[in-house]
């Protein structure tokens, strides 16, 4: 072969190696932006994603402070409803719910609800808060009520062990970490030994810690007027609630007027009332479907007993 033709082979080899080699260079450098620009991506995807979490945090926080004081403003508005039944002569409005109607706000609502605690068993009041002994009416009034809400009416004797002050057992092991105190709030029945939650949901609109212990004969429910006494049957129960409806005891002694009462009323007398000084107030706030719920047990002079927030 002649030197040319070598020299041009050589030349033709070096210009394929170098199409070659800037081929490869062009498709490394594609990759290279490709994995950039993918880089980049996620990075302004998590950028932003952070800035709309953050930008929806901020938003939920102050529709929930915003939730928080409008709920809080209901319990004010509450309370001097409340201060305003102080003057009447007796209670006959047992629980009600209600809407605000007041301009809130766009997508802003407040909704209030009161209940007679007077209308419920206290079941503090089965130990006796000056000298921590039984009380014996109290605790067969607690008895019937579970027996009526067919329950064992041994739990009433476990609710007394947990209650009472001395470490003496009513029932095997019904003493063992007792709290020996009334209970602050109905929550705390969930401590005591065989008072499992469906136990405690279908007895908990029935009772309270807070009040006076008397029982306000015209708001309260049936289940609570026959755990009075042992003589007031649930027909007879019925007739109380029928009597007060078309015409509210303004005065205790009043329920003997209801036929078959005229001798239980006197053994009841001082176990009852026909005016509530004790009331729960729910108030629950909903700002762009934020909820802030504040619930608190108060008297007609506005004594705050017990105040939660949610």
């Amino acid at each position: 072969m002649r030197p040319a033709e070598n020299q041009g082979e050589a030349v033709n080899t070096q210009n394929t190696e170098h199409r070659a080699q800037s081929t490869d260079n062009a498709g490394s450098a594609l990759i290279i932006t490709l994995l950039i620009v993918t880089i980049l991506v996620a990075l302004v995807v998590e950028f932003a994603y952070e800035v709309y979490i953050d930008t929806t945090s901020l938003s939920n926080w102050e529709n929930a402070q915003k939730a928080s004081l409008i709920a809080k403003s209901g319990q004010a508005l509450s309370a001097r409803y409340l201060a305003e039944l102080k003057d009447r002569k007796y209670t006959d409005i047992g629980e009600f719910t209600m809407p605000v109607e007041k301009d809130l706000g766009p997508n802003t609502q407040l909704i209030l609800r009161l209940e007679d605690e007077n209308a419920k068993f206290n079941i503090n009041s089965i130990i006796y808060a000056e000298n921590g002994k039984t009380n014996d009416k109290a605790l067969l009034s607690l008895q019937r009520l579970l027996e009526y809400l067919e329950m064992d009416t041994k739990l009433a004797l476990s609710i007394a062990d947990w209650i009472d002050p001395d470490s003496e057992p009513r029932l095997p092991d019904s003493e063992d970490n007792a709290k020996n105190s009334h209970l602050w709030n109905i929550e705390e029945l969930r401590t005591v030994p065989g008072i499992e939650k469906s136990i405690f949901d279908k007895i908990s609109p029935f009772i309270t810690v807070f009040g006076d212990n008397l029982i306000n004969i015209n708001t309260a429910r049936l289940p609570v007027i026959m755990s009075l006494s042992g003589d007031i049957t649930e027909t007879l129960a019925e007739q109380i609630i029928a009597y007060r409806e078309s015409s509210p005891f303004e005065n205790r002694t009043y329920v003997q007027r209801v036929s078959g009462m005229e001798s239980i009323g006197i053994t009841i007398n001082d176990r009852i009332t026909e005016k509530s000084s004790s009331f729960r107030i729910t108030s629950r706030a909903t700002v762009n479907e934020i909820t802030r719920i504040v619930e608190s047990v108060t008297d007609t002079s506005n004594k705050i007993y017990f105040w939660r927030e949610g």
